[in-house]
Order: structure tokens, then C-alpha cells, then sequence
């Protein structure tokens, strides 16, 4: 045998033994994942409720404190994400557990499903190092509230200096009273009540207490329902657990009248909140962005091969990625009879949605303008779908309830999408003048200005939606407070984002600020202006618009960190850009 092929043996051997190693290792860690699941299963003994039984009851209808009818469906849905912030507990459904924290409040109360937040503080106080904590674990041996004194000096404290610690417990306190409440039945308004003008339902609770006239039939429902259930945990057999359903569902039809949502209206919301589409599609967006700008990138500066294919395909999957999102603002939209951007989780999805529009409208023009769109929308929905939003439908409040709201709001918010394109493209331009050398300069500067004059027809989009949104919000200002402009801070800074980005359309006319590098930067800092009028208004500034916030807030040390990176990102830009591209 030859030297050569010893070598070979070797080199053979080695990758054997390496993907041997490799191969056990993970073996390994799947088997301790298995082995902690199966522990995390035995520790947890909770009576099982049948999925068929909680997709019947899902379909029930149930009226919110905000005097919204809606299946429970949403509703548990919305109730398990602010307990645990999970849209599953245990391998169970949101109406599952729900169910079961009725049905079974004493097993459901030694069970993990309260989220604690971040705070050691507060996993000091109540005595749980990691994970959930179950809603005995706030209670001492005594029966005394381990966070009495703790919550007492939380609201004690003015809200403009809570800190962390605070917010946190006030959040947490949130929590535990939802989940009291579904334990003592309060949560689930069922019932109809007669002759009531304001056409208030009420719970089990309300019925027991006497609060409201109850029908026999309300009376009635709960005890019969708890046993059915527990007879039918026992044995099996779901029939019976299903006819009291059934017969609760006619009885809500005979007596709810005209609250009672259509048939159609309540298969859409389920959908709506199976489907998880906004959820889904920032993972695919993510996803695909990534793809889209490794492929941008690869034509930049590996010029010589043919990605037209691929090119195409990822387009595609685009296209089909925002049609989904376009189904999902009509499928809510449906659902809540109203336009979807009245909130802030719902101007956020439809920011993300006109983002994605004005990718997909120039994707054949410019790759890199699509790879920046499937980004930001991937980003805004994941900001979108964090605590700080909720997307529950809400109710309007009165100055909303108008036609304007669609009209105004969809002007604005949607231009927020192509103003943001345009920032986003101008980071991109700045990387790729830092990228830039003798060899790639003149493939490099082609592509720039490609670019800059994609980022353009995006910004003048943009900026034409934008001022015709401040105009419109005038007149209707002028019918809901009797004046077309009264310098209310929201107001005045939708004024300064239209100075702002008219001023940087017109940079090219002006010598001394026309460029490449000048409008790529304006672009990215010009964004700022937005921000301050989207989101500083409402949480530092106090006005007619502030309907959401309103309470100072600090300013997160990432808003700095975020200044530093892309002041840094500009230098080196200008640097190498009057180098290479005199």
C-alpha cells in the first residue's frame, strides 16, 4: 500500500470517528430531551378535557369586559397568552385548559402556568427559581399574598418613576387575577340577560351572586356542566358533556337577539386564530430575507453566474408570502368589522403589510429592495407580536368611529412602510460603499445607484401618502374638534416628516448636499422622524393622539446603541466612498 493511500484510509477514519462522535452526541441529547419531557409530563397530572368536547365549547360565544362578542376560542386564546405567553400549555389547547382550570380549579392551581417575568426579585419573593409558577406558589403556608407588600409600594409609586421591578409585579398581578378569575367562573360571560337596555351578559359567577335575573336555564348550567364533565373525564364518554353544549349554544341564540355573531363571522375568527398567520409569516419572511440578500449579494460580487432562476422562485414565494398577509388584514378586518390599523398591534401588521407592498412592486427592478422589505416586515411583525402589543380586538373609542379612520390612518401608517423601504435601502448602500475596492468599484457603484434610485420612487410613494394623510387628518380634525390644526404634538411631527423627506427629494438640487453617500444618508437618519412621530409621541409626549400611552417612559439603551452602530456604519461609508468613487 502506497503512501497516498494510507492518507486516504486516514483521512477516512477520522471522518468516521468524528461523525461517530458527532452521532453519539446527539443520540445523546435527544435522548435527555425525551427523558426531561417524559419527567416534565409525570410531574405534571392534570385530568384531560377531550379535544373534540373543547373544539365545540371553543365555538360557544362569550361577551369580553369590553362588551365584544366573540367565540372562546379567542378568548382562551387570549387568556392562556397572557397567563403563560404561549399559545399551548402541557400539550394542550387554550380551551382545554380553560375548561380545565373551571371544571378542576384544585388541580389547576398546583399547576405551573403563570409566567413570572425576568425580574430574580420576583422569583425571590415568590419562591420559584425558573419556568412557570402555579397560583399556590403566591400564596404562604398561612394563605397570605407573598407580593402584598411589594405591590403596595408598586402603585404607591408615580408611574413616570416605576422601574422595572414595578411594572413588572403590576403585570404579574395582572395575571394572577385572570387566572383567579377563571377559576371562580367570573371570566365567561354566557348567559343573555333579559330586558337589560345596556345588553349585558353575565357569567356563573353574576348568576350565582344574584347580580342579574337569571333564566333557569342559567341557574342550572353550571352545576349540571361540572358533573357531566367530571363523569365524562372518568369515563370516556364526552355524548352527554356535548348535549349541555349544544343546548347552551340554542339557548344563547333564542335569547342574545342581534349580538349574536353569524355563523361565518365566527368560523372566520376561529381561523384567524388557528391560522397564527402574521406569526408564521415573520418566520417566513426571516427566512426568506435572509435567502434574498445572500443572493443579492452574490450577484454583486459574483457576477458571473446566472441567478435568474432563483431569482425568480424567491419573487415568487414573496408574492405568495404577501397575499397570505393580505388575507389575514381582510380576514381581520372581517372579524372586527373595521379597518385593521386602530391599535398599535394593528398598525404595525399593516406598516409590515405596505412594506412588503413596495418590495414586491419593484423586486424585478432591484433584488436588494425586496431582500430589505422581507426583512423589515419579518422585524415589525416580530415587534408587533411581543408583550408590549396586544392583538386582541378592541373596541374604538369614539373619536375613531368614523369613515375617516380608514381613509386618514391607512394614509399615514402606510406610508411609514415605504418611508421605511427607503431608510433600509440606504443602510445597504452605506455597507456596500464600505465594501468597495479597486477590483468591484464600478459593479459596486452601479448597483448603488440602482438602488438609491429604487430607495427614491419608494420615498416620493411615501412622501405623497404621507401629506396627503396630514391634509386629510385636517378636515378630520376639523369635524371631530372644531379646528383643522392646532399644533398637537402628533400634528406638528407628521408636519416635520413631510419637511424632512421633502427636503431630501430635493438634496440633489442643492450643491454641496447632492450625492450618493449625502441622500443614502439622509435616507437612513431621516427615518428618525417617523419614529418620533409613531411611537415618541404617544409614550413622551402628551396630546389628542396619544390614546395608547401618554406615561414618560425611559428611552431604551438600544434606541443609543442603535444610533452609535449606524453613525459608525455612515463614517466608514464616507470614507471609503471618496476613495474608491471619485
Amino acid at each position: 500500500m502506497n503512501k497516498s493511500n494510507q492518507n486516504t484510509i486516514a483521512r477516512i477514519a477520522v471522518k468516521t470517528a468524528r461523525f461517530s462522535f458527532v452521532l453519539r452526541s446527539l443520540v445523546f441529547l435527544l435522548l435527555l430531551f425525551v427523558s426531561v419531557g417524559v419527567h416534565a409530563q409525570d410531574e405534571v397530572r392534570i385530568p384531560l378535557i377531550d379535544q373534540s368536547h373543547a373544539d365545540r365549547f371553543s365555538r360557544i360565544i362569550v361577551q369580553d369586559f369590553q362588551g365584544r362578542m366573540k367565540p372562546v376560542h379567542t378568548l382562551s386564546s387570549e387568556i392562556l397568552r397572557k397567563l403563560s405567553r404561549q399559545t399551548s400549555l402541557y400539550g394542550m389547547s387554550p380551551t382545554q385548559v380553560l375548561i380545565g382550570m373551571m371544571i378542576f380549579p384544585e388541580e389547576w392551581q398546583k399547576t405551573p402556568l403563570i409566567r413570572l417575568g425576568r425580574n430574580p426579585k420576583i422569583k425571590e419573593l415568590v419562591g420559584v427559581p425558573e419556568g412557570l409558577a402555579s397560583y399556590d406558589d403566591f400564596f404562604g403556608e398561612d394563605g397570605k399574598f407573598k407580593l402584598t407588600e411589594e405591590l403596595r409600594k408598586a402603585h404607591a409609586t408615580e408611574k413616570q418613576y416605576r422601574g422595572t421591578l414595578e411594572k413588572e409585579l403590576i403585570k404579574l398581578d395582572e395575571r394572577i387575577n385572570i387566572a383567579n378569575m377563571v377559576f371562580s367562573q367570573r371570566m365567561l360571560r354566557l348567559f343573555p340577560a333579559e330586558g337589560d337596555p345596556n345588553q349585558t351578559w353575565h357569567s356563573t359567577y353574576e348568576v350565582s351572586k344574584g347580580v342579574t335575573a337569571p333564566t333557569t336555564f342559567a341557574q342550572k348550567f353550571y352545576p349540571v356542566y361540572h358533573e357531566v364533565v367530571k363523569q365524562a373525564v372518568s369515563s370516556g364518554d364526552w355524548s352527554t358533556a356535548n348535549a349541555v353544549i349544544e343546548d347552551l349554544r340554542k339557548h344563547q341564540i333564542e335569547n342574545g337577539g342581534d349580538l349574536i355573531p353569524s355563523s361565518n363571522k365566527i368560523k372566520a375568527e376561529i381561523l384567524l386564530n388557528k391560522s397564527d398567520v402574521f406569526n408564521r409569516l415573520m418566520k417566513f419572511y426571516a427566512l426568506l430575507g435572509i435567502a434574498v440578500l445572500i443572493l443579492f449579494f452574490l450577484k454583486v460580487f459574483k457576477p458571473g453566474k446566472s441567478y435568474k432562476r432563483a431569482q425568480t422562485i424567491m419573487i415568487g414565494l414573496a408574492v405568495i408570502g404577501f397575499l397570505f398577509h393580505t388575507a389575514g388584514l381582510g380576514l381581520r378586518w372581517y372579524v372586527s368589522g373595521r379597518a385593521p390599523w386602530s391599535n398599535g398591534y394593528e398598525s404595525m401588521i399593516y406598516i409590515a403589510f405596505t412594506t412588503m407592498l413596495a418590495g414586491v412592486l419593484i423586486a424585478r427592478k432591484a433584488l436588494g429592495s425586496l431582500a430589505a422589505a422581507l426583512i423589515l416586515s419579518s422585524t415589525i411583525l416580530m415587534v408587533a407580536g411581543l408583550s408590549n402589543y396586544d392583538p386582541e380586538i378592541t373596541p374604538l373609542v369614539p373619536v375613531l368611529k368614523s369613515y375617516w379612520l380608514t381613509i386618514h390612518v391607512s394614509m399615514e401608517a402606510g406610508s411609514y412602510g415605504f418611508l421605511l423601504l427607503g431608510a433600509i435601502i440606504g443602510l445597504i448602500n452605506l455597507i456596500l460603499m464600505i465594501l468597495m475596492n479597486e477590483k468591484n468599484k464600478t459593479r459596486v457603484l452601479h448597483n448603488i445607484r440602482k438602488l438609491s434610485a429604487i430607495s427614491e420612487m419608494s420615498i416620493i410613494g411615501g412622501l405623497v401618502m404621507v401629506s396627503i394623510g396630514t391634509y386629510l387628518g385636517g378636515v378630520w380634525a376639523n369635524e371631530s374638534w372644531g379646528r383643522y390644526w392646532g399644533w398637537d404634538p402628533k400634528e406638528t411631527w407628521a408636519l416635520v416628516t413631510v419637511l424632512v423627506y421633502a427636503f431630501i427629494i430635493h438634496m440633489r438640487f442643492i450643491p454641496g448636499v447632492r450625492g450618493l453617500f449625502a441622500y443614502n444618508f439622509s435616507t437612513l437618519f431621516g427615518f428618525a422622524t417617523v419614529i418620533m412621530t409613531y411611537l415618541g409621541v404617544n409614550y413622551y409626549l402628551s396630546g389628542l393622539h396619544s390614546y395608547a400611552s401618554g406615561d414618560p417612559a425611559p428611552i431604551p439603551s438600544s434606541v443609543y446603541i442603535t444610533a452609535l452602530v449606524f453613525g459608525a456604519i455612515s463614517l466608514l461609508a464616507f470614507i471609503r466612498f471618496r476613495k474608491f468613487a471619485k
